[in-house]
């Protein structure tokens, strides 16, 4: 107990600490924040507190009835999924999850899992729980939709607001803080993630880092600085330059070289998320307010996109000369210093030979606070609750206590088990994990699709072009209309209108 506290303590102060990602540049100069004191801080603070979190929800005996969840995204993914106990951590992390609720309310639960299939907006989890609610059926309880279905969802009125739900607590540890204040549209909550599984987490931008070549190449630690607050733009590229090598001599990348960035096509995402930018907020009338169009911003863009199209780069995505198999076999042989993707790509190399590490994103610049990261859109899907369920009540109080039993078996099971316990071989790898999961934000603009701008800039990538000025010009117009559309249809949920 005392161990799990310790963590909540030291994920709460770390939160605090990166809470300005996300936030305006404006606010870079104010400095950093030690980390070691705040862990420090929140060890002292452990151990001379006694409190444990608990679960609130009203618990009654639902005779045996079956909850019904779907899961539906781009990505394939098995959150709420456990047949049996297999041996392996995560799975039986979540059997015992689903044992104990199935125990606690005495239900039974089937998942039908549609996820590995669209969602764009109007994909396979928008079609499902809007046929659902338009012939006002409850086939599903419980919902985990996609990221672009489930916002297109949300401002249709066809979710219920989470914080309405007298069952759920999204201020308990086992929700993410950030999701109710960047997600939060006209002060309604109707999609959220936390512990309940772990797609979130794969989903999370990083980089992952040769030793052997830094060491090779005599380049500075890059541990020391994340730590010392130099792990920036310029100095990641500056390494990243010593890495790359024409080795067969024919003047052009391929599979034979060394180069310095394994470069994933929505690393340009990231890197505007980690330079603390945004394509959208929610401002203080609790609507969104389009935030992407500043110097800053069109820099970073700029910048990535026309990294991409350096020698020193092997490209992951459409219209990749280099292919990904092969990359990764680059990535082993020491022939490929940096690995821009997310969370879920360090399982792809556990096996390998030679050591590797894990980084946040870097800043923008040194005046940067903080460091900040967030979720790739595409592959993320959130937890929500139709309007036509059949016992709101029943639904929330099943999806807070799989919340809370989450907290408790599967995110340590992911995190200190799997991920730091068999993937990474330097306890700074942990140490890392812990920055980059504490100062994780969200982005309501690449959910909505305004103007459609994530992916016309993931289309710059595949294409090697490099002028997002002239792209967002271009595109203003339909973004506005597209903004004031969603706007309109949450103003008229606070009038107490159908949109």
């Amino acid at each position: 107990m005392k161990k799990l506290l310790t963590m909540l303590l030291l994920s709460t102060m770390l939160l605090s600490t990166f809470a300005a990602c996300g936030e305006s540049a404006a606010n870079a100069d104010e400095g950093t924040v030690s980390g070691d004191a705040a862990s420090a801080e929140a060890e002292e603070i452990a151990e001379e507190t006694e409190y444990v979190e608990t679960l609130d929800a009203e618990v009654k005996d639902y005779e045996g009835r079956t909850i019904n969840i779907v899961l539906a995204g781009n990505w394939s993914f098995t959150d709420f999924i456990a047949e049996e106990m297999t041996g392996e951590a995560i799975n039986d992390a979540k059997y015992t999850a689903n044992e104990a609720v199935s125990e606690m309310f005495n239900v039974e639960f089937t998942v039908n899992n549609q996820s590995g299939q669209s969602s764009g907006g109007t994909g396979t989890g928008y079609k499902l729980i809007d046929t659902m609610v338009m012939a006002g059926t409850n086939d599903y309880d419980i919902a985990d939709i996609g990221c672009y279905d489930v916002s297109t969802l949300a401002y249709n009125g066809k979710l219920l607001d989470l914080n309405a739900n007298k069952n759920i607590d999204l201020t308990k540890s086992w929700w993410d803080p950030k999701a109710n204040e960047h997600l939060s549209v006209a002060g309604k909550m109707f999609y959220s993630t936390g512990d309940a599984g772990v797609l979130d987490n794969d989903c999370t931008y990083c980089i992952l880092f040769n030793k052997q070549m830094i060491t090779n190449f005599s380049l500075e630690n890059p541990y020391d600085l994340v730590r010392e607050n130099k792990w920036t733009y310029d100095k990641f590229t500056e390494m990243a330059n010593t890495g790359y090598i024409d080795m067969n001599g024919n003047g052009t990348t391929d599979a034979e070289d060394s180069i310095g960035i394994i470069m994933w096509q929505d690393s340009v995402i990231g890197m505007l998320h980690a330079s603390s930018g945004k394509f959208a907020t929610i401002n203080a009338d609790g609507l969104i307010e389009m935030t992407l169009n500043n110097e800053r911003n069109f820099d970073v863009l700029t910048s990535w996109l026309t990294l991409k199209t350096q020698p020193l780069v092997g490209f992951i995505g459409s219209g990749a000369t280099i292919q990904e198999a092969d990359l990764h076999t680059m990535f082993s042989d020491q022939r490929a210093m940096f690995y821009c993707r997310y969370v879920k790509a360090v399982s792809w190399f556990r096996d390998m030979d030679t050591d590797f590490g894990i980084l946040p994103y870097p800043k923008w610049d040194e005046s940067q606070q903080d460091f900040c990261n967030t979720m790739h859109a595409y592959g993320t899907s959130y937890v929500c609750i139709p309007t036509t369920v059949a016992d709101p009540d029943m639904s929330g109080a099943v999806l807070e206590a799989l919340s809370y039993y989450g907290k408790e078996y599967i995110t340590p099971a992911y995190y200190e088990t799997t991920l730091k316990g068999k993937y990474f071989r330097d306890e700074e790898s942990a140490e890392m994990l812990d920055l980059i999961f504490a100062s994780r934000f969200f982005d309501v603009g690449t959910y909505y699709q305004l103007g459609g701008y994530n992916e016309k800039v993931i289309t710059m990538m595949q294409q090697g072009d490099t002028d997002f000025a002239s792209m967002y010009q271009r595109n203003e117009k339909a973004a506005n209309k597209v903004l004031g559309k969603i706007n309109d249809a949450y103003a008229a949920m606070l009038a107490g209108q159908n949109p």
